[in-house]
């Protein structure tokens, strides 16, 4: 099948994703009890796995339509599909050592990518700094799974693991593996260097499907973990919600608007690990709606930023001024999708908002203070990413703009369309 797509996407790439695209929307809709459950012996399914495995198909094939530059370049196009078949894997295995291998093996497309075809001459700096904090991080973790697997469960199966009685330290490196790839907060200085230095194709497949690994991971562990975790749920809770706040007030000092959309991103899943921890199925429901949500939003602002950049051959505030006055089509699309980030009505993203702010208070009720200024200030640095692109005088520099293509339209609103309507289908939940 790999080889069949390449023959493919080599002659008519775009036939190809809108049908990938298509294909998604009818999987969207399919009755939830009728996927496969049980695929082989250490391959499965269920409805976390189901919407994971259609996000990625989605993002793919949106990124391979945002990328046509790209795709002179045979090397590119194997390792998105090689990328793409460890990531059906990962959201497919029921091997926790199997799941660790090609939680591992996904790094090393990704870098070579942000190596061979990042932005600028930092993109060394950001693969390695991609590769050695997940490595760094990840490497207790196999030792815990061996642990746990070989010596208390004797399986490696997640349905076989027990609710075991761990050490405290045993359960921070479980989940701390896990928490950096989201990422948590003071781990998360990969993720800014490798958004901004990944070409377009890279920063759509990194936020909306790389860093869901992570909760993905936390949300198989729990199966075993249920009645240890409240160990360390004051301390995760407590530390990504004061990180969260604490990056939410870094993305109102920036200027370049891909850090802008990768602060946000670190705020974003702040919440999502607050939600993991609390305790709450609520919890659980409103952060698996927010991997979902995240992951289409995330991909569409990049796109968004790439649009940009692709006009005015920079990601500055300052270049990218009075889009308004030459584009105003374009000013309607960065509208919709930086308003659906926001969490506006009646996108999923204030449904899961909802959820993961139910949950937090339930735990510890001072915690709305918080919460409230961190919704107060992504609204805040939503609205300036919008207003100072969009509004004031054109850069005086700007001799030339190159027409908005019908396509880039359409990506767009292939992105801003399922995160509105996804909320239809919010009954999806329920069958976790």
């Amino acid at each position: 099948m790999l080889f069949l797509y390449m023959n493919l996407i080599f002659k008519n790439y775009w036939k190809l994703s809108i049908n990938f695209i298509f294909m998604s929307y009818i999987l969207m809709f399919l009755p939830l009890n009728s996927f496969m459950s049980n695929l082989s012996m250490n391959l499965g399914m269920d409805i976390l796995s189901y919407m994971m495995i259609f996000l990625t198909i989605f993002v793919f094939s949106l990124s391979i339509l945002a990328s046509k530059n790209f795709f002179k370049k045979k090397m590119l196009l194997f390792l998105m599909f090689f990328l793409l078949k460890i990531i059906f894997f990962i959201f497919s295995l029921t091997n926790f050592i199997l799941f660790y291998v090609f939680f591992e093996l996904s790094l090393i497309p990704m870098m070579i990518i942000i190596l061979g075809w990042g932005m600028k001459v930092e993109r060394l700096q950001a693969g390695i700094y991609f590769l050695f904090y997940t490595m760094f991080s990840s490497l207790p973790l196999l030792f815990c799974l061996i642990i746990n697997s070989y010596y208390i469960s004797s399986s490696f199966i997640f349905l076989t693991f027990s609710n075991l009685k761990l050490n405290i330290f045993f359960i921070f490196f479980l989940c701390f593996g896990f928490l950096v790839k989201l990422p948590i907060f003071m781990f998360h200085l990969w993720l800014p260097k490798a958004h901004v230095e990944a070409p377009v194709m890279g920063s759509m497949i990194l936020a909306a499907v790389l860093l869901k690994l992570g909760g993905y991971g936390i949300m198989r562990m729990m199966n075993f973990l249920c009645e240890n975790m409240y160990k360390m749920c004051s301390f995760f809770i407590s530390f990504s919600i004061w990180g969260g706040l604490l990056i939410s007030f870094s993305c109102l000092n920036q200027m370049d608007l891909k850090m802008i959309v990768a602060f946000s991103s670190i705020s974003h899943m702040s919440l999502l690990i607050g939600g993991l921890f609390s305790g709450m199925m609520l919890g659980l429901y409103g952060s698996f709606l927010m991997m979902i949500s995240h992951g289409i939003t995330s991909s569409g602002l990049f796109f968004l930023v790439n649009v940009f950049y692709e006009r005015t051959k920079s990601r500055s505030l300052i270049k990218n001024k009075g889009m308004i006055n030459i584009a105003p089509n374009l000013s309607m699309c960065s509208f919709l999708m930086i308003s659906a980030s926001m969490g506006t009505p009646p996108t999923i993203n204030l449904l899961s908002e909802i959820f993961l702010f139910y949950s937090i208070m339930f735990w510890f009720t001072l915690f709305f203070f918080v919460m409230f200024m961190m919704l107060l200030i992504s609204i805040c640095y939503s609205m300036y990413m919008y207003a100072y692109s969009q509004q004031g005088k054109l850069f005086s520099g700007m001799y030339f703009f190159k027409k908005i293509s019908l396509m880039e339209y359409f990506i767009i609103l292939t992105h801003w369309i399922p995160s509105n309507i996804l909320i239809l289908k919010s009954e999806m939940i329920f069958f976790m």
